[in-house]
């Protein structure tokens, strides 16, 4: 096992992994020589040059999990057992790199888990999951319980860590839909220590617009909800247009190389 990494996974929609794959290589640009191992179900994985670029491919095949829209969810909230690093950095396909992350790492020396908190910072606040698992969650927990983003997450690997995601996991197939107040609840069930990471590194671009141009640096951009209208893609053409004009040319190659596979 190596010492520290990054995981990207990238399942269901082929947007994702055309996103992670753009994330991915903006990362490399920054860290040359941090290791990074890119998760995926979709064959064309196969078919890509990522190694060529310090990014290991794996690809998990669809029996391992339910095919829906929230397949992503039943291999995030396991993560730490695909992750091949005693200390990881996991980073959601929509997730846009602008600045070197190594400073990250330091945060676990305080606690073997390090996230950012969310946008609504308390459970209470939470908009975005379905009513009856919101009520659910409110029954276990007070609504002033804070609320960490699981777009990018930090962990050490450690009984404590190994024992949030099985309780992650568990939590998670009570709804089977989104997975951040499955993390809460885990969280608070298992009772492990949560770092907070600076709001930098985990921010959405409306959040972020305030700050560029000053001297507090931007690390990893967060632009949920905006992969499969491509409008990730129009965010990554300004600051990398090079990598995305490089990572369209893969898919076409890509395609037609499993195209002519299956023909």
């Amino acid at each position: 096992m190596r010492r520290r990494g990054v995981i990207y996974c990238a399942t269901g929609n082929l947007a994702y992994l055309e996103a992670a794959v753009i994330s991915a290589m903006s990362l490399r640009q920054h860290e040359p020589v941090l290791p990074i191992t890119l998760i995926s179900d979709q064959p064309l994985l196969k078919h890509l040059p990522l190694q060529d670029y310090g990014i290991t491919p794996r690809l998990v095949e669809h029996c391992e999990y339910d095919q829906d829209a929230f397949s992503s969810r039943s291999l995030k909230t396991r993560l730490n057992a695909y992750s091949p690093y005693e200390e990881t950095l996991f980073l959601d396909a929509d997730i846009l790199p602008l600045q070197p992350v190594c400073e990250l790492w330091d945060y676990l020396n305080e606690s073997d888990l390090a996230m950012v908190v969310d946008r609504l910072p308390m459970v209470g606040l939470c908009d975005h999951v379905a009513p009856n698992e919101k009520a659910y969650t409110l029954q276990r927990l007070s609504g002033n319980t804070v609320q960490f983003n699981s777009g990018v997450m930090l962990w050490r690997d450690s009984l404590a860590t190994q024992a949030l995601f099985q309780q992650w996991y568990e939590e998670w197939q009570q709804f089977q839909k989104h997975d951040q107040l499955a993390l809460i609840r885990a969280i608070k069930a298992v009772q492990i220590p949560v770092t907070k990471l600076p709001m930098t590194y985990n921010i959405s671009p409306i959040d972020a617009a305030p700050l560029m141009g000053t001297d507090q640096e931007v690390y990893l951009l967060h632009c949920w909800g905006t992969v499969t209208s491509g409008k990730y893609r129009q965010i990554a053409q300004q600051y990398y247009p090079l990598i995305v004009e490089t990572v369209a040319n893969f898919k076409i190659a890509a395609l037609g190389r499993e195209e002519s596979f299956t023909m």
